[in-house]
């Protein structure tokens, strides 16, 4: 499915929810499409598509004929729906950890991406059962009480832990040949001063060097050269949100009041290519336990 920019204002009706997505991309079609099919309005697509001016045009639009509800996918489309048009309210999909970018308040709820650690972890012993010791990186600002729950999941399943805090991007080759002897496995835990493209790149092209297998955070990343993640399912996440969405314009509740929704259900997305560059022997009946076996996307 395309998604198209729809600014004219003939094309939106009072009564359409607005569906606001960050970009073009793929990964945003299925959470969208199953939203259209489920909450039972119609709806009309916005794409931000990254742009700040197509974004503020969108917002006068709303602004001017303002919506029941938008539901915004991706961390863009959420942070201007939640900022801009404050009054209106907001489901929120496909958004990596919101409190980051402020998307909260009593207009906004919405469907987490947060998978439990255990469950990561689990998967990743499947595919590489040799990994006993697990080499983090951090930022030293980050105090997400996720990453305590990740090293304690970690230490439940019997992995050891080294973790490097760095306080830049510059940082991470240094604090990464630190324990790099050391580890048998990466775990890139959501950060968003240490996973900036060209450290990622570094650290994947090293890791595959010494065949250390790499547990990702995101599908993006796998495709960009880790080995695997688990991810919430994409298409379930936008029947989650139109379950949210029906459920604010049948009752009045303000969205605020509505603690967001774990995932449902979440999928094993597996790079064969990196599979196969460093070495991992896994039986091929293994694959079955993957969700989705992907190609690598970006050349090394």
């Amino acid at each position: 499915m395309t998604l198209l920019l729809l600014l004219a204002s003939a094309a939106f009706a009072r009564a359409d929810i607005a569906v606001l997505v960050s970009d073009r991309l793929a990964v945003y079609d299925a959470p969208v499409a199953r939203f259209r099919e489920s909450v039972g309005r119609a709806v009309t697509v916005f794409e931000i598509g990254g742009d700040r001016a197509r974004a503020d045009s969108i917002v006068k639009q709303l602004a001017a004929d303002p919506p029941p509800l938008i539901f915004a996918v991706g961390a863009k489309a959420a942070y201007v729906a939640v900022n801009d048009l404050p009054a209106i309210p907001v489901v929120y999909a496909m958004v990596l950890d919101p409190g980051r970018y402020g998307i909260a308040g009593t207009q906004v709820t919405g469907v987490s991406m947060e998978v439990p650690a255990e469950a990561t972890l689990s998967q990743f012993q499947l595919f590489a059962p040799k990994v006993k010791h697990l080499g983090i990186l951090l930022s030293a600002t980050n105090t997400s009480p996720q990453v305590a729950e990740a090293l304690s999941a970690a230490r439940r399943l019997g992995f050891q832990t080294t973790v490097q805090r760095v306080t830049n991007a510059r940082d991470l080759r240094a604090a990464w040949l630190r324990m790099a002897d050391d580890v048998d496995g990466v775990w890139l835990l959501p950060d968003p001063v240490v996973m900036v493209p060209d450290s990622f790149r570094w650290l994947r092209n090293d890791a595959m060097r010494r065949r250390v297998p790499m547990l990702a955070s995101t599908e993006n990343l796998v495709r960009a050269g880790a080995l695997l993640c688990v991810a919430p399912d994409r298409d379930v996440a936008g029947q989650q949100a139109s379950e949210l969405a029906r459920r604010i314009l049948d009752t009045g509740d303000l969205p605020g009041t509505i603690e967001p929704l774990p995932p449902a259900t979440m999928r094993v997305v597996l790079n064969r290519d990196t599979l196969d560059s460093i070495g991992l022997e896994v039986d091929e009946l293994m694959l079955d336990f993957a969700d989705e076996v992907v190609r690598e996307t970006e050349g090394r």
